[in-house]
């Protein structure tokens, strides 16, 4: 059994995700001790406990201590099944988390998957899923992961009841070489509020504001889309992309009280701006690893950030690989 030290490096829930996805993925059983021991609010939270439970059902695994606030879990999974799953967080919690975990068992599938979400589509602390749809999949889609990420609600922090549609088809990894960007092709986004707010024009502001800063940086003309949705409360997104020779850079920011729509927009662009001395964005860094430790290959983030050297940790205790980071590339052996 493989004992892991869930207060290790950043100590957060991406612990959590790592490990039991990839104790799902290989079939190795796992302790983890000490989860997020260093919190105000230690242990499993309940989107983590959604999480575990997901993975419990694609596996059929064994499990103990899997409750809130509880700092100890064993998962002991056995084969995975190809069978449709239908999920509900039952708060706000992090669709695109909880997405996450499942990414890389699901590629153990022998048949189509579909995998039905309710929660938060665009919530704090984590990828709108906006990021997930239009920066992590294209990547991997590139790499051999066929699969598609379908939209049905937004659900916003605190009333959640946002909805979304995950079907995998098959995978066929290949190697990744991500380390040169090449010359930036385009750029698009998605810009979108609750209806609640459709009569402040958040949508077209944030847009707005977002376009007018990456023009005149880039020289480029953003294509960024407006839309409004029937959420259950009040809240807004700004996700843009940019799509490049070789690869696709993500940013994004989430609207909050006593901020302006304005902001939130030039928050996206500014945190784009930050990320183009990579050939992709810093999150994108961590949530590629695992990939990048089954496929082999190098990536170059725009910066390795403290949860993705802590995940790299994780991955080798799991799969047979090597990361060394030169130049600010990381490259992986199996």
């Amino acid at each position: 059994m493989i004992k892991i030290d869930g207060s290790y490096g950043e100590g957060g829930g991406q612990i959590v995700r790592t490990a039991t996805s990839l104790s799902a993925y290989t079939g190795k059983p796992i302790r983890i001790e000490k989860i997020r021991s260093g919190r105000s609010n230690p242990g499993l939270r309940p989107q983590h406990v959604k999480g575990i439970e997901t993975l419990r059902e694609l596996c059929g695994a064994k499990t103990g201590g899997v409750e809130v606030e509880s700092q100890s879990i064993v998962f002991k999974p056995n084969d995975i099944r190809s069978s449709d799953l239908e999920i509900d967080i039952g708060t706000a919690g992090s669709i695109s988390l909880l997405l996450q975990s499942l990414l890389v068992p699901l590629m153990k599938c022998e048949n189509e998957v579909s995998v039905e979400i309710k929660g938060g589509t665009d919530v704090k602390w984590s990828p709108p899923i906006d990021y997930i749809k239009h920066v992590l999949m294209p990547i991997l889609n590139n790499h051999g992961y066929r699969a598609s990420v379908e939209v049905k609600k937004r659900g916003f922090y605190p009333k959640g009841g946002g909805k979304v549609v995950f079907h995998f088809f098959d995978a066929d990894m290949k190697r990744f070489d991500l380390s040169k960007r090449g010359d930036i092709l385009s750029i698009g986004g998605v810009s979108c509020a609750s209806n609640h707010l459709k009569h402040a024009n958040v949508a077209e502001r944030q847009a707005k504001a977002a376009e007018k800063v990456l023009g005149e940086k880039l020289n480029k003309i953003p294509r960024i889309k407006k839309e409004y949705s029937n959420s259950r409360c009040p809240g807004s997104v700004a996700q843009i992309w940019l799509k490049t020779q070789n690869s696709i850079i993500g940013a994004n920011a989430l609207g909050e009280k006593n901020k302006s729509s304005e902001d939130v927009g030039k928050e996206a662009a500014k945190d784009l701006m930050k990320n183009l001395n990579g050939t992709i964005d810093r999150y994108a860094g961590d949530q590629l690893l695992p990939f990048l430790a089954i496929s082999g290959g190098k990536i170059k983030p725009s910066k390795i950030t403290g949860h993705c050297k802590t995940n790299q940790k994780i991955i080798q205790k799991f799969l047979n690989v090597s990361f060394k980071t030169k130049k600010g590339i990381i490259k992986a052996r199996t």
